[in-house]
This record gives structure tokens, C-alpha cells and sequence, in this order.
């Protein structure tokens, strides 16, 4: 029985050597690490960041002879190439929201536009004018964006988008245009330079994308 217990006593000993050995050796690794995480980050806080949105309005049934999907199923999924192969035909598809801004990596950066249309309407009648009555229409956007530089080419970007706008507002007459409100919010893995799809609405007859894109500035 003694020597049973000896046996135990040595391995037990045996075992506890090797664990602390083990973790000897790879403390100094996970230290270094440590280490350098910092450092790399500290490096992409220096790089200043552009970042941009644009709500491209594009006929579906363009998109729909290119052979995209009515619901996004792949491979058939609408592509950044099938949205610029309608901004080159006429009629097709617009650009009807543009906004940017520079953000240093890691921060939030913000730009907002508020905009006041102004409209005269025509007098119901001539026999009995009354006094000139404008009408007024706000417009605006704003766009929030993080963005933070993972590699030389990879940039997450968490964004907030909104926009309020009108459609056709005439110019004499007193019928009020449709309102159009959209909101978009949201994380995406970007690459420099390279535009992407962060967001989209549809009705019967046109689709509305948000596309995103970011850059670093000085490279």
C-alpha cells in the first residue's frame, strides 16, 4: 500500500511540473500578443477615413432583364455592376442622394443638410385675390457613421442614414406632393474604395438602394 501511494505522490509532482513548464513557455507568446494589439490599433486611429452615402433609385424592370432575382435569391442577387450598368443608361436610374464624411478610424462623424422649399401657389380665383400665401416643403438628410480600419484594404462601418423628402413638387400648384421618408441603419464590412449594398427598398415599379462606401484618405 505505501508503495502505491509513493507512486501517486510521484506522478502528481511529475504532472504539476509539466503544467507550470507549459505554461511558462507560452506566457512570454500571449504577452507579445498583447502587446502588439495595441499598437496596430494605435496605428489605424492615425488613418482619416472618407466615408459616403448614395440612394440610387433604379427601375425593376431593368434590373429584372439583367437577370436579377425579383427576391434576391442567388446567384441571381442585384449586384453593385447590375446598379452601374443602369446609371449609364438614361432614364433608368438616378442619383438622387449624395452625402460624406471624413472620420479619424474609430470615431463617429456625422453630416446633416436641412433645406426649406418654397412655393406660391395659384390664386383659386382672379375676381377675389387674396394675399400671396407660400407654401413650405422641408427637405433634408443626415448620415452618422463609425468607421474602423481593420487591415490595409477592410473598414467596418456602423452607420445611421435618414432622409425626408418630397417627389415632384409643383411649381403653381396647390395639390401637395407624396412625402417620402427613409430610414437605414446598420454594421457592413466594407473594402477601400470598393461601393456596397447596405440597404434597399422596392414598390411595384422601382427600387430604392443605400449604397456605402469608404476610403482612406491619404494612401
Amino acid at each position: 500500500m505505501a508503495k502505491i501511494s509513493k507512486s501517486i505522490v510521484v506522478l502528481a509532482i511529475a504532472t504539476l511540473f509539466f503544467v507550470l513548464s507549459a505554461g511558462h513557455s507560452a506566457g512570454p507568446a500571449v504577452i507579445a500578443q498583447a502587446q502588439q494589439a495595441p499598437k496596430a490599433q494605435e496605428q489605424h486611429q492615425n488613418i482619416c477615413v472618407l466615408v459616403e452615402a448614395f440612394v440610387v433609385e433604379v427601375d425593376l424592370s431593368e434590373l429584372y432583364e439583367q437577370g436579377v432575382s425579383p427576391i434576391g435569391q442567388k446567384p441571381n442577387a442585384v449586384s453593385i455592376e447590375n446598379i452601374l450598368k443602369c446609371l449609364d443608361a438614361s432614364d433608368i436610374a438616378q442619383v438622387t442622394t449624395g452625402i460624406k464624411v471624413a472620420v479619424p478610424s474609430g470615431h463617429r462623424g456625422e453630416a446633416k443638410i436641412r433645406e426649406t422649399i418654397q412655393q406660391i401657389p395659384v390664386p383659386n380665383s382672379r375676381k377675389t385675390p387674396g394675399p400671396v400665401r407660400y407654401l413650405k416643403y422641408e427637405i433634408g438628410k443626415t448620415f452618422r457613421a463609425t468607421a474602423s480600419v481593420q487591415s490595409n484594404s477592410e473598414i467596418v462601418m456602423s452607420f445611421d442614414f435618414s432622409e425626408s423628402t418630397y417627389r415632384n413638387i409643383p411649381s403653381t400648384d396647390e395639390t401637395p406632393p407624396n412625402a417620402i421618408s427613409r430610414e437605414w441603419s446598420g454594421t457592413v464590412n466594407l473594402y477601400a474604395g470598393q461601393p456596397a449594398i447596405a440597404g434597399a427598398t422596392q414598390n411595384e415599379e422601382t427600387a430604392v438602394f443605400l449604397i456605402l462606401c469608404a476610403d482612406m484618405m491619404g494612401r
